[in-house]
């Protein structure tokens, strides 16, 4: 919490947009009858007025004659308010109350106030104590007294109990320009970001004029392994960016496919800058045409900025000062609709904003640990970094958790992003190096306030010869809560990215759709991973069409060794097949079983009959009526690989169905 000058002026009767309410003189203590001099009288004229050269003059010639005079003092800091010297009004009002505490009593809260703008909280508690004991005080602004002993102990707690943090330069990077608005892609592969650097236009020569120039600009990975990559310098980027607009603040789909940002504008003719939010997409190697997002995403002659964009596309945050919010700038969001338009932005809602300031949001890969800066939330003061969590099964949030100090300060501190693996945190800032100004730096995030562990998915959508059917969609299911994405598939390799909560992973399955479509689906499967890296899964998928006697391979289910017995995941995958065939009620399919060449024949043979016939009595307790669904063994006798090779013999291991009958 923040308390600014505009809300001292509030009590001093001054408003930063109004004519000032006029001054009026205190009770003069010692002598009840004291009448203020000419001096004085001609500077209370004079602040009444306006005219604060001549109020200076008078009350100086006030203080000269007596310089404790209280009304001369009084004077003396509302005239120093108003004229922006601080300093000198505070110095004026504690020599005032120390004479006289009962000239004005709100002068005790005013000057507390202030301690708490200068950072001075034990001294800032005991003037509001003295505040708070004087009976003739205005007790309509002790809830607000209250609001700021609550602060003070906010920042005790926070000083008392700092978290770790030790942050480092992105090294290379970071040059003599400014560097800042970055955004590491999810793969970790490169960095985009803003470069204010001085150039001289090509055209005029060695001898030109330099000019400030912002670029964007985007620096490559060169490793990728653990938390914040190491980086080259990077460079600005080509068409079509830096060609019209000044973008920046980029967010970016895990496939790195999809970017939104933000573009500002100045209206030529009221000198108002406002800005809106746009995207571009990655097709064939380059980025193309740079687009606008639609009306009520963006807004007319309002505020939209600060993009962060879910992993899979889906879900867009943003900040924006449309009215209608909860205060100044509020954190929105919206969804992509199955037709792939967006939906109407909605309020985060009063647990992440307040009657001030939220902003800069960045939601984390896991799609439920928001991070954003407040200057309304209880903190250390200015903007200050929390972490909130979007509570499952709803469309609300737990409590906000501030970050804590050191991270946070009294000064504001805005824009932190966090990597997908959730170890690492980076930001821009100008504080720790003052001699290279704006720079990008990153710190090991601590685990309490770390996002939910993800499984990043790089999957492959391989189309079969001839296929004629309509264009397919890749589809995420949780089976779980039956919530299903589609994932953009590149259109010119097929590839597909998708990001899940690694504890909802043994849950999840992806799938192909389209009308004529074979099954195809693939559960995931995470092997162990070694120390904190990322957990990573590669899944390949098939686009081909349903046709009568053809063979279909499931290659996913799989049993444990020498037995029929079904892992979870594969069950998970039958389960799925079960509601293939119920949408397709005149569909009868063979499930058969193969089998590599290890051990008897004989054996083989029986444990592909008893394998098959595992599947098909499993798909039949899901509600498939019998007679549409057969088994068949053929142990070992018809392989489709080299049985000589591991790699081979897994391929041997097979499920398939054949189709009976459509």
């Amino acid at each position: 919490m923040r308390h600014t000058l505009s809300l001292l002026l509030l009590f001093i009767g001054i408003a930063l947009q109004a004519q000032p309410d006029k001054v009026t003189l205190g009770a003069y203590c010692g002598d009840d009858h004291k009448s203020p001099t000419r001096e004085i009288e001609k500077g209370l004229r004079a602040i009444n007025m306006g005219d604060y050269p001549n109020a200076q003059v008078y009350i100086g010639a006030a203080l000269r004659q007596n310089e404790n005079d209280q009304h001369a003092l009084y004077l003396r800091g509302e005239l120093s308010i108003r004229t922006g010297r601080i300093q000198i009004a505070e110095a004026s009002w504690k020599r005032l109350v120390q004479r006289c505490p009962g000239y004005k009593p709100e002068l005790l809260f005013m000057i507390g106030t202030l301690a708490i703008e200068g950072g001075r909280p034990e001294e800032a508690k005991r003037y509001l104590e003295q505040w708070l004991a004087r009976e003739d005080r205005e007790y309509a602004y002790d809830k607000e007294a209250e609001a700021m002993f609550a602060e003070i102990n906010i920042k005790q707690t926070f000083f008392n109990s700092p978290v770790p943090y030790d942050p480092k330069p992105a090294r290379n990077v970071n040059t003599r320009w400014d560097e800042y608005l970055a955004a590491l892609t999810p793969d970790r592969s490169a960095l985009y970001f803003t470069r204010r650097s001085q150039k001289r236009n090509k055209y005029d020569g060695p001898a030109g004029t330099l000019r400030q120039v912002e670029e964007f600009s985007m620096a490559k990975a060169l490793t990728t392994a653990g938390g914040f990559p190491k980086l080259e310098e990077g460079e600005a980027l080509e068409y079509p960016f830096n060609a019209q607009y000044n973008e920046g603040g980029p967010s970016m789909t895990a496939d790195n496919t999809f970017m939104a940002f933000t573009i500002c504008e100045r209206d030529d003719r009221t000198g108002e800058q406002f800005c809106d939010l746009y995207y571009t997409t990655f097709t064939y190697g380059v980025w193309n045409g740079i687009r606008k997002f639609p009306e009520g995403i963006n807004t007319n002659k309002h505020w939209e900025s600060q993009p962060s964009i879910s992993p899979n596309g889906d879900v867009l945050y943003f900040t924006s000062d449309r009215p209608g919010g909860f205060g100044g700038l509020d954190i929105y969001r919206a969804y992509k609709l199955p037709d792939g338009e967006w939906g109407a932005p909605e309020n985060l809602g009063p647990a992440v904003n307040t009657k001030k300031n939220e902003k800069s949001p960045f939601i984390h890969p896991d799609s439920e640990s928001l991070y954003f800066a407040s200057d309304g939330h209880p903190g250390m003061g200015g903007y200050d970094l929390f972490k909130i969590k979007a509570v499952r099964g709803s469309a609300g949030w737990d409590k906000p958790q501030n970050l804590g100090y050191p991270i946070n300060t009294e000064k504001d501190e805005i824009g932190l992003m966090v990597t997908m693996d959730g170890q690492q945190a980076y930001f821009a800032t100008n504080k720790i190096n003052a001699a290279n100004d704006w720079d990008i730096y990153y710190f090991d995030l601590y685990e309490a306030v770390q996002p939910e562990e993800v499984v990043l998915v790089k999957g492959q959508l391989k189309t079969a010869d001839f296929v004629t059917d309509d264009e397919p969609k890749v589809v995420l299911k949780n089976s779980k809560t039956g919530q299903e994405t589609t994932l953009a598939v590149n259109e010119e390799n097929g590839s597909f990215t998708a990001v899940v909560k690694k504890e909802e992973a043994n849950d999840v399955l992806l799938k192909v759709e389209a009308k004529k479509a074979a099954f195809s689906a693939a559960p995931l499967r995470l092997s162990p991973n070694i120390g904190q890296e990322l957990a990573r899964v590669e899944v390949e998928l098939l686009h081909d069409e349903l046709a009568a006697g053809a063979s279909y391979p499931i290659p996913h289910i799989l049993f444990e060794t020498a037995s029929d017995r079904l892992d979870a995941q594969s069950e998970l995958l039958i389960a799925e097949f079960s509601e293939f065939l119920a949408a397709t009620p005149s569909l009868r399919v063979e499930i058969q079983g193969h089998t590599d060449n290890v051990g008897d024949a004989g054996a083989n043979l029986d444990l592909s009959q008893r394998r098959a016939r595992r599947v098909a009595e499993t798909i039949k307790t899901y509600g498939i009526d019998a007679g549409r669904i057969s088994s068949r063994g053929y142990g070992e006798t018809k392989p489709v690989a080299s049985n000589e090779t591991e790699v081979g013999r897994a391929q041997n291991r097979r499920t398939v169905f054949v189709v009976k009958s459509l």
